[in-house]
């Protein structure tokens, strides 16, 4: 059988909802695979809290493959009908045809889920930015509007292609039976971090920003670790990024104008406008001493 992932819930709650033993919401037992990805992977020794941070990342990967079925569909049935209908030279057609093939096997994934989905549509990503190299070459293409257009579409697909292949092989691992504990422990944090406050520990703030865009966050203190989601603002189904971070990963400081600069990670995030009682929150879980001296030991993986 192979690897899944379930779309759209945590495998916390599937499992809990089902009520099935708190393992996971995702089938992993393609054992020749397993052993090599995570010989490949895990040539050194990951910390607990490393362990945990790459499930909480699988865990954010998962909408965006869920929601990716519907606009491969058709692009699928486009690339087809392009194909059947090509009246370009034999190598193209060619291309055309490999395109469609790999769409195909691409949604095949998708909707079995299987967890192997980003690594096809890293693929497709990789094809497109190549296309615009090699057939780009019109009347349009030389214009400076098409120039430009070309030079987007090649830079889009180009990071998208990068973004898909990095996250494919953390993904598979992540979901492999050595992470069950992993997957169950940050799945029960991020509905914590969507539906509870856990006794007023859930910290969140949201920032608006033009550049930067419209966001909101949710930081779950743990004293061993900081469980941190962002979502599309004000939307906690729109899980965009997830993260298990070490205790003294997340500083606080006052800008000159009265608001706040959280950085996560070196990350900064700036003109934070909270109220007076969250402000004293964030001073305060901050200031705790929250290392933990377990954690700190790499843990060697299964």
């Amino acid at each position: 059988m192979i690897p899944r992932f379930v779309p759209g819930e945590s495998a916390f709650e599937l499992t809990t909802a089902a009520g099935l033993p708190r393992r996971t919401g995702v089938e992993c037992t393609f054992r020749e695979g397993r052993k090599c990805l995570k010989s490949a992977l895990m040539k050194s020794e990951l910390t607990e809290i490393e362990r945990l941070d790459l499930a909480a990342r699988a865990e954010a990967i998962e909408p965006f493959l869920s929601r990716a079925l519907t606009p491969m569909v058709f692009l699928t049935v486009v690339a087809f009908l392009i194909a059947v209908g090509s009246q370009a030279s034999s190598s193209e057609t060619l291309a055309v045809w490999a395109f469609a093939l790999i769409a195909a096997a691409t949604v095949i994934t998708l909707w079995r889920r299987w967890c192997y989905a980003p690594y096809g549509l890293s693929i497709l990503n990789i094809l497109g930015a190549i296309g615009i190299l090699k057939y780009s070459t019109d009347d349009y293409s030389h214009t400076f509007l098409g120039s430009t257009t070309n030079q987007f579409l090649l830079v889009w697909f180009a990071g998208n292609g990068y973004a898909w292949w990095k996250a494919a092989a953390p993904f598979i691992a992540a979901h492999t039976d050595s992470f069950d504990m992993e997957r169950g422990q940050v799945g029960q944090w991020l509905a914590d971090l969507k539906y509870g406050d856990r006794g007023g520990q859930v910290l969140e703030f949201s920032v608006k920003s033009f550049w930067n865009g419209n966001w909101t966050y949710r930081l779950l203190n743990l004293g061993k670790c900081w469980a941190i989601a962002k979502f599309k603002f004000g939307n906690f189904r729109g899980l965009v990024e997830y993260r298990v971070r070490k205790p003294d990963s997340v500083t606080v400081k006052e800008q000159s104008n009265g608001k706040l600069r959280v950085e996560i990670a070196g990350r900064a995030i700036r003109d934070v406008d909270t109220s007076l009682e969250l402000r004293n929150l964030l001073f305060q879980s901050v200031g705790k001493n929250l290392k933990s001296a377990n954690l700190a030991r790499p843990t060697s993986s299964p």
